[in-house]
């Protein structure tokens, strides 16, 4: 996929505005679909309306000091859904993070910040959002919890 060759320090972010692409200049005779627009941008200089706002294996860059503001952005950019992932911060992640952290070396501890779920739900509050869904993505080596929030 060509959003997995970006430089590990640039922040990606795929947002679509579905809803208003599929049906964009269309009327009840011709209601084929149209594709929809999809973009990769760096977070800071993202800005407009999107139906939906999906954000994912970003969050990891970021402490929780900042998570909050990004959070608020990504929120005050989507219209009617929010989807983000993050490393949950559990008891028995923080304490490999923190092995991990004992031996020198970059390819020996993870600079992946956790986010303990209920910031991330107090974030979202404060931007005036709910959590719909909530789902984990776990495999051998990855695991991420994953929500899908709706305006409150």
């Amino acid at each position: 996929m060509a959003f997995l060759e970006l430089r590990t320090e640039q922040y990606f972010l795929i947002l679509m505005k579905a809803q208003e692409e599929l049906f964009k200049g269309k009327d009840d005779q011709s209601l084929a679909p149209v594709m929809p627009k999809f973009e990769v941008k760096d977070l800071e200089s993202l800005d407009g309306k999107y139906d939906t706002v999906v954000c994912l294996d970003v969050m990891i860059h970021y402490p929780q000091s900042k998570a909050d503001g990004m959070i608020a952005h990504l929120a005050s950019l989507a219209e009617n859904r929010l989807i983000l992932s993050f490393a949950p911060k559990t008891f028995y992640y923080d304490l490999l993070k923190r092995i991990g952290e004992l031996f020198p070396g970059p390819s020996k501890a993870t600079r992946a910040y956790l986010h303990a779920e209920a910031d991330v739900e107090r974030a979202l509050q404060k931007a005036g959002w709910k959590i719909k869904k909530r789902g984990l993505i776990a495999t051998q080596f990855y695991f991420a919890k994953l929500i899908e929030a709706v305006p409150a």
